[in-house]
This record gives C-alpha cells, sequence and structure tokens, in this order.
C-alpha cells in the first residue's frame, strides 16, 4: 500500500515490524515482568469499528521500515483531509487481510465481530418481539 503525503510517496507494510511496533504499545505484563504483546488484538477491533485514531496509527506504524517515514501529526493532517475515510479503512484492511503477520488474527477477529453483532441483533429482535406482546392483565 502506497500513502502519498505532502507529495511523498510512502511504502505501507502490515508485516511483522508493524506487529512489533504494535506489541509495544500494547501489551499485558504478569507479576513476573514477562510481557505479551496484544497490539493486533486490541487494536483491529477499533479499526474494524471504524475508530480514525486506530486508522492514523496503523498507517503510521505502517511505515516503520521507511527509511523516511512521516510522522503521526502528518497521518493524522492526511486523514481529516481525506476526500472518503471509509476507502481507506477499508484498503488498510483488506492489506491486513493479505499480509502473513496479519490474516488469521484479523480473520478470528472479525468472525469474533461478527458473532458479537449476530448475538445483539438477535437480543434487540427478542426484547423487540417481548415488547409487542400484549401483557394479560391479572384481574381476580
Amino acid at each position: 500500500m502506497i500513502l502519498k503525503i505532502k507529495d511523498i510517496e510512502y511504502g505501507v507494510k502490515f508485516g511483522i515490524g508493524f506487529v512489533r511496533k504494535l506489541d509495544e504499545k500494547y501489551y499485558v505484563q504478569n507479576n513476573t515482568s514477562v510481557k505479551f504483546g496484544l497490539g493486533v488484538e486490541t487494536q483491529v477491533p477499533k479499526l474494524l469499528t471504524g475508530d480514525p485514531v486506530a486508522l492514523s496509527e496503523f498507517l503510521y506504524l505502517g511505515t516503520c521500515a521507511e527509511e523516511k517515514r512521516p510522522s503521526q501529526a502528518d497521518v493524522d493532517e492526511y486523514l481529516d483531509d481525506a476526500e472518503n475515510i471509509d476507502v481507506l479503512f477499508d484498503e488498510v484492511i483488506e492489506e491486513l487481510r493479505r499480509s502473513n503477520a496479519t490474516r488469521a488474527k484479523l480473520g478470528e477477529l472479525e468472525a469474533n465481530l461478527k458473532e458479537e453483532e449476530e448475538k445483539e441483533k438477535a437480543r434487540k429482535e427478542a426484547e423487540k418481539a417481548g415488547r409487542e406482546i400484549p401483557k394479560k392483565s391479572m384481574k381476580r
């Protein structure tokens, strides 16, 4: 994926280096000081639900392999000025699907998100159906 900011093209790659950078920032640490990176697990759901901060961070960290890279502020400005940010979300998600480093986890997270959405939809439908059923009066 190529990102053109201020007439400069940057390569965006969601490979191992990208995952490593995410994991450096987003992790849990147990009581023996062992860190477990959770960058993909915690940030992809934000991306899938349309969080523009997550999109900006993904694009910025995706340039980590570039010798010269944009600043986070440059990426933010790029997104602020984008004609259609939804297209950028779709492009990033598609790139994550193609990457060996993120493909499996993305598929798992998308399936989990879809399952949760279906459960929520079923819950709302059941709630709606429950309200539409006339309640019988309890006259004696």
